[in-house]
């Protein structure tokens, strides 16, 4: 286990001694601001690499992340298994209805992300066209979502059809990504866990949005259920879509 201590040491130590400048303002964010990159097993050490040991991160209690061994099969330090395939649907959606003045303002954030996202209506487009579950009615309910162990960038609430004759409330969870960036599965997890400590939901369903190629990739993966909860440890694809702005976004 690295500690938030460890890693100031360090950062005082590279400043010290190897000519940098960090900063030592945010050292709970060292190893999340890490591994988010695309390019982050490419960064790893050469020998950790060698010896198959990568890390995740740890939050709560003063802890930054942890050492782990590769999973049997793994083969990269932190795989980035939800990319666009080539046989990822395509689909071309307007954005003629958002506003030139919010165009203008167009950053390549997570904020601005869900935000297009919202406008443009694509999570519910998506949930109607792609999605396997029968979903009744999509309402998005609130963007940063702080809670003690993780943040949830975005939160859906919606009306799942579970029969011919019955319905159920269920919770999305929304991770949403800028350009560059890959998504956290341990990210994902630890918001579907929170999901069900804040709400009586029995059913969570997970998603993630990133911001790639002038348009958006939304990747939704396979409903937890509550009763199952002790056993969810990894993310399974339920399905996906590369969403393409016409005209383009800026920050998109």
């Amino acid at each position: 286990m690295v500690t938030m201590n460890d890693v100031l040491e360090a950062i005082r130590w590279c400043n010290a001694n190897k000519g940098t400048n960090l900063s030592e303002r945010n050292p709970a964010n060292f190893f999340k601001d890490f591994i988010r990159r695309s390019r982050a097993s490419q960064l790893w050490p050469a020998e950790l690499q060698a010896i198959r040991w990568t890390a995740r991160q740890v939050t709560g209690d003063g802890l930054v992340f942890e050492f782990v061994p590769y999973a049997p099969s793994q083969v990269d330090a932190f795989p980035d298994r939800f990319t666009i395939r080539e046989d990822t649907p395509k689909h071309d959606i307007q954005s003629l209805s958002i506003p030139l003045a919010s165009k203008q303002l167009g950053r390549n954030d997570e904020t601005y992300l869900i935000q297009i996202a919202v406008k443009l209506a694509i999570i519910e487009t998506h949930f109607a066209l792609y999605s396997p579950l029968r979903i009744l009615e999509l309402s998005h309910i609130q963007i940063g979502i702080k809670l003690r162990k993780c943040e949830v960038d975005s939160l859906f609430a919606a009306t799942l059809e579970t029969g011919k004759k019955t319905r159920e409330q269920i919770i999305i969870t929304c991770e949403a990504k800028k350009r560059g960036q890959r998504i956290l599965e341990e990210q994902i997890i630890r918001q579907v866990e929170a999901a069900f400590e804040e709400t009586d939901a029995r059913i969570v369903v997970p998603i993630a949005m990133v911001a790639v190629k002038g348009g958006i990739h939304v990747v939704e993966f396979k409903a937890v259920e509550r009763k199952d909860l002790d056993l969810f440890a990894e993310l399974s694809m339920q399905s996906d879509a590369w969403y393409r702005l016409h005209p383009r976004v800026k920050g998109i």
